[in-house]
C-alpha cells in the first residue's frame, strides 16, 4: 500500500535493506503468463477464420510468438533498468545496477493490475465473437485482415484498453521516477527525465499499435 500511496517514502525505506527480487520475479512472471494466455486465446479465435491446414501453421507461429512474448517480458525489465541506469549516470547517479534493477521491477505492478483488467474484459469479447471465414487469397488484403481483427476485438474495447494502458503508463512512470531517485541518489526532476525516456518510447509504441489497427 505504501508503494501505491507514497512511493517516495517506500523507496527511501527500501534502499536501507538488501536487494531482493523474489516478489518482483513473481510480478513479472504473472504479467508474462497473463499476456501469453491472452495471445493464445486471441490466436486460437483468429485461426477459426482460416482453412484448417493454414490454421495449423498459424498456431505454430502463435506458439513461437507466445514463447517470445513470455521471455520478452523479462527482457523489458532488464532493458528498462539498463536504460534508466545509463541515463541517470549522465546526472551523476550513484549506486549499483542491482539496486536499479530491483527498484525498476516495482514499476511493473501497475502493468499487472492493468493486465488483469484489460485481459479479463478482452477475453470475454473474444469468447463471444463471431468471425467470418476467409480464404487464402484474402490473407494479403490488409482491409480484410483489419475487418477480421475488429470482428474479434471491437473498436470500443480497443479505445477503453488504450485509456487503461495510458493510465498504467503514467502510474508506472510515477513509481519509476521515485525508484530511480533513490536507487541512483539523484534529484526528483533528474530521476523523472531518466524514467521518462524509456517509458515514453514504450507508451508511444502501444498507441501506434492500436491506432494502426483503428485507422
Amino acid at each position: 500500500m505504501r508503494l501505491i500511496m507514497n512511493p517516495d517514502r517506500f523507496f527511501e525505506e527500501l534502499k536501507q535493506r538488501d536487494v531482493k527480487i523474489r516478489i518482483l520475479l513473481l510480478i513479472v512472471l504473472a504479467i508474462a503468463v497473463i499476456t501469453s494466455a491472452y495471445q493464445y486465446l486471441l490466436m486460437s479465435k483468429l485461426a477459426q477464420a482460416f482453412p484448417a491446414e493454414l490454421a495449423k501453421f498459424l498456431m505454430i507461429g502463435a506458439y513461437v510468438g507466445i514463447v517470445g512474448s513470455f521471455i520478452g517480458m523479462f527482457a523489458v525489465w532488464v532493458i528498462n533498468a539498463a536504460i534508466m541506469h545509463v541515463i541517470s549516470a549522465l546526472f551523476d547517479g550513484k549506486g549499483s545496477f542491482r539496486r536499479t534493477f530491483e527498484f525498476v521491477g516495482y514499476g511493473f505492478l501497475p502493468s499487472l493490475i492493468g493486465s488483469l483488467i484489460t485481459v479479463s474484459i478482452s477475453a470475454y469479447f473474444i469468447s463471444q465473437a463471431h468471425i467470418p471465414a476467409i480464404d487464402v487469397g484474402q490473407i494479403q488484403n490488409k482491409e480484410v485482415m483489419k475487418t477480421l481483427m475488429l470482428s474479434i476485438i471491437p473498436r470500443d474495447l480497443l479505445y477503453s484498453n488504450l485509456m487503461i494502458n495510458a493510465a498504467v503508463t503514467v502510474w508506472s512512470l510515477t513509481i519509476w521516477t521515485f525508484a530511480i531517485k533513490h536507487a541512483r541518489e539523484i534529484p526528483t526532476k533528474k530521476a523523472f527525465v531518466s524514467a521518462l525516456i524509456p517509458t515514453a518510447v514504450f507508451g508511444l509504441y502501444q498507441i501506434y499499435s492500436v491506432m494502426n489497427l483503428l485507422l
